[in-house]
């Protein structure tokens, strides 16, 4: 808390200095009695806490009970924004989904302070401090660099702002606006007891900067020296920051320049129909044509993609998993296209090559029949499948680098997340999304990943990383981990139950 706040009070010198720092906006979309439906606030700060308690930056009243004291904190670091939840009892949720700990955010999501609590909007702006007037930034400042932290957090930015200004002249305007700036607080009846004892400290701390100026020449010129040396180190803090604010920046741009010439090679696959083949007839079923995965070519001319993807619509589906294992022939068609149809070509599940060696057979009865279940196991490494095809060229790809990978490396997953579902404009390039490795190595012959921004139809998709200014296919697109529960009846007939864990997880090429 100390480092964040020195960082805010950092924050709020630099501003009030004349630096143009980036801000974001949150727009209210739930009337309370603090915020009315529409209106917006503009964040200056770097790290910003809401909730009911009147430290916070982002402060609502009573009439939001299920809002904590302390609910979530927003922070801002380089070209990243995160949210932080901080209520053990209230939950925080972006989209409607509900954040664990830590969750980045992106122009446009919603935020939601409890199930039934006040929904905010995270905009970007392109607009930094530069352009926002100083009695303007000067209120921001006081309400969000200054408010959590009270009577020395006000003394010590008036001190900076007085060294800064370097007269008189500066110290009586400073003084003018904090009697306006006392006089806005008084009218919006906002001003708790704590804070009205900061601010008459904060004009007793201005009187001693007033008697200060009278001294002599000698000492004041002494100070004056300190105080630009201080502002020195500050300067040069501010230069470090931007460096490594454009290091961020640079490494995010090569990812995602590095990454537009490799979506023609990642296809969409449509489950078209299924053939059944049972003592002697054959029977053809539609089953729609949509998509429902993600495969990708390879740069030596394989095609790739998960194995539940060609695999799953067979087995979980228990007649054609019966019929298959128990004396018939069970075909799934597919096709596979990329964006710009460059790449179009259909195949089967029976064209792919991929390891059934861990699957397990059980027998079952299906309808008085005697017969046998296939259960696979996809989520120990084994979920892959290929197949060779015509193409020449493809993504770059390194198997062994999988099993080199740290926790925090940073992962990029290109797939059609939801199939064709929030397509309405025509535009078919596969979804950008982010992820980090969460354990070092591999874990049961997988990348466990965690703040996964891939979801279902990415599947079978490529993940990458950025290695040496070039970029690398690693792996396979699992989806979420699943433990099958299996019982056997007392008759030798299989049952299974499949037990679903919020652990995405990342299949390496090392594997196939």
């Amino acid at each position: 808390m100390a480092n964040r706040a020195t960082q805010s009070l950092t924050a709020g010198m630099k501003i009030l200095g004349g630096a143009n720092l980036p801000t974001y906006t949150l727009e209210y979309l739930t009337p309370t009695t603090k915020h009315a439906v529409g209106s917006y606030e503009t964040i200056v700060i770097p790290y910003i806490e809401l909730g009911r308690s009147s430290k916070c930056g982002v402060q609502f009243s009573d009439d939001t009970p299920t809002v904590s004291r302390r609910h979530c904190a927003i922070e801002r670091k380089g070209a990243e924004t995160s949210i932080i939840n901080l209520s053990e009892s209230n939950p925080t949720l972006i989209n409607g989904r509900p954040v664990s700990s830590k969750y980045f955010l992106n122009n446009g999501d919603e935020i939601q302070l409890s199930l039934e609590g006040p929904k905010l909007r995270y905009n970007t702006t392109k607009t930094g401090t530069a352009k926002i007037g100083f009695t303007n930034k000067m209120n921001l400042v006081m309400q969000q660099a200054i408010k959590p932290y009270k009577t020395v957090a006000i003394t010590v930015l008036t001190l900076f702002v007085v060294a800064v200004s370097a007269g008189s002249y500066a110290l009586v305007k400073l003084n003018q606006e904090n009697v306006v700036l006392a006089e806005k607080i008084e009218d919006q009846a906002e001003l708790t007891s704590q804070q009205a004892d900061s601010l008459a400290k904060l004009n007793e701390a201005n009187k001693a900067l007033g008697a200060m100026m009278q001294i002599s020449d000698e000492k004041l010129k002494a100070e004056q020296q300190r105080l630009m040396r201080t502002n020195q180190g500050l300067v040069s803090q501010l230069s470090e920051l931007r460096q490594k604010n454009e290091e961020v920046i640079a490494a995010n741009k090569s990812g995602a320049e590095l990454i537009e010439p490799l979506k023609g090679y990642v296809l969409a696959l449509f489950l078209n129909k299924m053939t059944v083949e049972y003592e002697g007839s054959t029977e053809t079923y539609d089953l729609g044509g949509d998509c429902m995965c993600t495969g990708f070519i390879t740069n030596d001319g394989n095609f790739v993609t998960a194995r539940h993807c060609i695999d799953a619509p067979l087995t979980d589906n228990e007649v054609a998993n019966f019929v298959d294992n128990s004396g018939g022939k069970v075909t799934m068609h597919y096709t596979a296209m990329s964006y710009d149809q460059s790449i179009k070509f259909d195949f089967t599940n029976r064209d792919m090559k991929a390891d059934y060696s861990k699957d397990k057979k059980y027998q079952h009865t299906l309808q008085g029949v005697s017969g046998t279940l296939r259960v696979p196991d996809y989520f120990s490494g084994a979920d892959w499948a290929y197949m060779p095809t015509k193409y020449t060229s493809g993504l770059p790809f390194d198997k062994t680098l999988s099993s080199s990978l740290k926790s925090g490396d940073r992962l990029i997953v290109l797939g059609y997340s939801y199939g064709m579902t929030y397509r309405t404009d025509g535009n078919l390039e596969p979804y950008y999304s982010t992820g980090n490795v969460a354990l070092s190595g591999l874990q049961n012959k997988t990348i466990q990943t965690s703040e996964a921004g891939f979801d279902g139809g990415n599947s079978g998709g490529p993940v990458f990383v950025v290695r040496n200014g070039g970029i690398q296919c690693i792996g396979i697109v699992t989806g979420k981990w699943r433990k099958p529960e299996v019982s056997v009846t007392e008759s030798g007939d299989y049952t299974q139950t499949m037990v679903d864990a919020n652990i995405q997880i990342v299949t390496p090429l090392i594997n196939y």
